[in-house]
């Protein structure tokens, strides 16, 4: 009899990743999901405006943050700027890594809140934002790796 957590990890991950894939490749999901992420990030810039309202031109009386985040924010399909990822970095406590496709920027440009190490990288494209995830090591490498830890030489 196996316990929960034992056996065939590889197998039991494998079957994690499809079913994670699957789960997130309808349209109905992925909406949903980023439907929420922006009320996330609508309510924190909204709840920290001394934070925000000075990042955003063009406020007034006649346009406030409200206004701002009903008209950039919670609208679907709408491209994220850098104080909605700064936003919802910091809502979620994620410490987020920057880079521009076309260079430019400086370190200024990361987006880093929250305790821990950065684990995600975003890449701003010039008008959208992509996740780069890390490439996974070679197989041979990493299993050469677990031999040299397992017995040290010398």
């Amino acid at each position: 009899m196996e316990w929960k957590g034992q056996g065939n990890t590889a197998s039991h991950n494998s079957y994690r990743k499809a079913k994670l894939l699957k789960f997130f490749s309808t349209y109905d999901t992925t909406n949903d999901i980023f439907v929420f992420l922006r009320l996330v990030v609508a309510v924190q810039i909204c709840s920290h405006s001394g934070q925000y309202g000075d990042l955003i031109p063009g406020l007034g009386e006649d346009y406030n943050l409200k206004d701002w985040c009903f008209q950039n924010v919670t609208l679907p399909r709408e491209f994220t700027d850098h104080v909605m990822m700064t936003a919802l970095a910091t809502a979620l406590e994620v410490p987020l890594r920057l880079e521009r496709l076309y260079g430019g920027g400086s370190a200024e440009d990361n987006i880093y809140t929250g305790p821990g190490v950065v684990s995600v990288t975003l890449l701003y494209t010039g008008n959208h934002y992509d996740i780069i995830y890390p490439r996974a090591p070679p197989a041979e490498s990493s299993s050469r790796q677990d031999s040299q830890r397992e017995s040290p030489a010398g």
